[in-house]
């Protein structure tokens, strides 16, 4: 009788299906059963279907209370027998977040040989994984691409420790680091020992790191919004917050520093400062000169303020704090005239990209996307303080023409005196324009707006931003389209230095480039937001080229000195409001695939496939090479001859179609938020396409399956 309550048949199959799970855990090696495999997402899936009627009894009360015993005992048990002391860990973190720790292409025990498994068996093996503590896996990705940059380390060692004095008789004394870590930098201290644990060498054990003592030393860390629940764009959050809390505690570290002067003449409040002197200035760089050291950048005064008097030896200082602190150089100016009220100097700690709202494109390259950002942007209909002073200066020459009153026509000649003293200058200010225009006589100009990088920095974030505006839901939804990116990423048609700007806004902003290149320029990528779309829980397939082998469309090569090496990639599979991420990396050599605390080796085409890509960490290459231990011959021959190196080293290789859609069954989504799904995100469909495989079609069952078992 009570099996016809849904939810006693829940607590009653609990026990089973934790059975199987015993079993499998147990026997893998020996049964080859795809179910035993992948219990959590049949327990899922079971669960979400059968609590759809949402009642409750006394009796299922009491069943849930049985089987939590009976849960309580087996985990023990099976401790005790197999020394499994992570199995029920394991267990409450696949179903609490949705996190898969056994998935049918994990690799245990495979004797799969590729010589990317080998290679970073020979220089350490196994890098750190990190454990999904609930709903952490946007920490977990994040971290772990921090760790992947020796820029970032560098700069923490730099400050970090404390400093000695070693005196000697005969000379000055001698300055030395010692391995103490200065006492105010709580944080940092713990993160550059965090980020060390991860890099750590592991063989083919690998080992598992909790980020719960780093995050106990980040002030009021737990209290972040984004601990309690986040949807796609809290690993960028978690990203700055990393990064403030390191610039935070480096400045506080640093005692003889001046702070960054504002611009003379900014925004109404601010204080106003005197530009410093090219004597006073004993290391001057400007531009990309030394480019990866951080400290002071001098920009030419005259291009901050164009009407400063005397500016050829003046320079208006920037720091650069963190290695991921780079400068942009933005220049709003009339398409009329030309004038540019100065160039916008501002430092920033990475770039956002926006996918265009079109969602039915199948893909962009990094480059296409990189030229959106630095396309010019047009403003119609806006004031020009030069064009209203012409225009007030016609409008009183014709009336003074026209007039016979001596007192109007004095007044008319001291406003033009005053009028023609004030163009000349190469900026009129809006004190002057509101002065002397004439409002009534000012007729409507165009403006054009563009951004260009002025000095990259050593480690360059890109955060692309899927988020855009449905129209049919009037919701924020995730864009799914496919981003391509290379392994070397050329930003030199994206730079312009000072030395390289025209201060005429008729022109292009960066000499020796043309306006006419972008007239008509990605046309394809215009928002289009009357077309129909939805949030779906899949990412679109590539469609690739020849050029590479994601089908990017590298740059040609050249010698250019603004080269950038892809050192991580973060992907976001799910849809906006909920979701899982995963980080792929490049350390040691080897690039790793990283799930929480599932590691394993991929190769480069696997990387540069890889779907939701939602942030890029390129790192300048300074030309330094890393010290690797190669392949020998003996290596080799141990490939071909199909001798394992390794029988528990955990790798994998790509299996079938390598453009696998967002969401597979090696993916999964940790339950995120608790907002309610739109229609279109409730009415995903898990009916198989015709042209998918039969695992394929599997993991895509799993996947939709888990989806609905999230908010149970």
């Amino acid at each position: 009788m009570f099996l016809r309550h849904h939810k006693e048949v829940l607590a009653l199959s609990s026990l089973i299906f934790l059975i199987i799970l015993y079993i499998s855990e147990k026997y893998q090696s020996k049964l080859n059963f795809d179910i035993l495999n992948k219990p959590t997402h049949l327990y899922q899936s079971f669960a979400s279907n059968i609590t759809k009627s949402g009642r409750n009894s006394l009796l299922f009360c009491v069943g849930t209370l049985f089987t939590g015993i009976t849960i309580s005992l087996i985990f023990k048990s099976a401790e005790l027998e197999l020394g499994l002391s992570t199995l029920s860990k394991r267990i409450f973190s696949s179903m609490n977040s949705g996190y898969k720790f056994m998935s049918g292409r994990q690799g245990f025990g495979s004797g799969r040989k590729t010589k990317e498994a080998l290679f970073a068996m020979k220089n350490g093996g196994e890098i750190g994984g990190i454990s999904n503590d609930g709903n952490t896996c946007f920490m977990n990705s994040v971290l772990q691409s921090l760790a992947s940059s020796k820029e970032l380390l560098k700069f923490i060692d730099s400050y970090l420790y404390e400093e000695i004095e070693i005196k000697e008789a005969p000379g000055q004394p001698i300055v030395c680091k010692s391995s103490t870590p200065k006492e105010e930098l709580v944080f940092t201290s713990a993160l550059r020992s965090f980020l060390e644990g991860i890099n750590g060498q592991y063989g083919s054990k690998g080992k598992e790191f909790s980020t719960k003592p780093l995050l106990s030393k980040m002030p009021n860390g737990p209290k972040q919004n984004f601990f309690t629940g986040y949807n796609q764009e809290d690993a960028q959050e978690f990203y700055q917050l990393v990064m403030g809390l390191l610039e935070k505690e480096f400045k506080s570290s640093s005692k003889s520093r001046s702070s960054t002067p504002e611009v003379e003449g900014s925004d109404k409040g601010q204080n106003t400062v005197s530009f410093i002197d090219r004597s006073s200035i004993p290391d001057l760089v400007q531009g990309c000169e030394k480019l990866g050291k951080l400290g002071k950048v001098y920009i030419p005064a005259y291009q901050v303020d164009p009407n400063l008097e005397n500016s050829n030896d003046k320079f208006y200082p920037l720091e650069l704090i963190t290695p991921v602190d780079g400068i942009s150089a933005e220049r709003i100016g009339c398409l009329a005239c030309g004038e540019v009220g100065g160039i916008r100097y501002s430092v920033n700690s990475g770039l956002s990209l926006n996918l265009p709202q079109n969602m039915h494109n199948s893909g962009y390259s990094l480059y296409e996307l990189l030229d959106m950002w630095t396309e010019p942007e047009f403003i119609d209909d806006v004031n020009c303080n030069r064009c209203g002073l012409a225009q007030t200066k016609e409008f009183i020459v014709e009336k003074l023409s026209a007039t016979n009153n001596e007192k109007i026509a004095n007044q008319f000649k001291s406003r033009l005196k005053e009028i023609e003293k004030e163009l000349p200058k190469a900026h009129i200010t809006d004190e002057v324009f509101d002065k002397l225009s004439i409002k009534q006589m000012i007729r409507k100009t165009r403006k054009s707006k563009q951004i260009l990088l002025s000095r990259p920095p050593p480690l360059l974030s890109i955060h692309i931003n899927r988020s855009v505006f449905d129209p049919r839901t009037y919701m924020i939804v995730k864009n799914p389209s496919a981003v391509r990116f290379p392994l070397r990423l050329d930003l030199s048609s994206y730079i312009a230095e000072p030395n390289e700007i025209n201060m005429d806004a008729r022109i292009s902003f960066k000499k020796g480039s043309s306006q006419a290149n972008y007239s008509g320029r990605n046309e394809t990528a215009k928002d289009s937001s009357s077309s129909e779309s939805s949030d779906v829980d899949e990412e679109k397939p590539e469609v690739s080229n020849n050029n590479t082998a994601n089908g990017a469309k590298e740059k040609p090569a050249t010698d250019s000195k603004f080269v950038y090496n892809l050192k991580a990639i973060i992907s976001h599979f799910g849809t906006h409001n909920y979701g899982h991420y995963i980080c792929f990396r490049k350390y040691r050599g080897s690039w790793w695939r990283i799930s929480d605390e599932s590691v394993y080796v991929v190769n480069e085409r696997e990387v540069l496939n890889c779907q939701g890509t939602f942030m890029l960490f390129y790192e300048f290459d300074d030309g330094s090479e890393e010290k690797l231990i190669p392949l020998s011959e003996s290596d080799l021959a141990v490939l071909e001859n199909g001798v394992t190196p390794r029988q528990n080293m955990r790798e994998r290789t790509p299996i079938g179609n390598i453009n696998r859609p967002e969401g597979n069954a090696s993916d999964d989504e940790d339950n995120t938020s608790d907002e309610s799904k739109s229609s279109s995100e409730e009415e995903m469909s898990n009916t198989p396409a015709d042209n998918e495989t039969p695992s394929e079609q599997m993991d895509n069952f799993y996947n939709v399956e888990e989806g609905r078992a999230f908010h149970m």
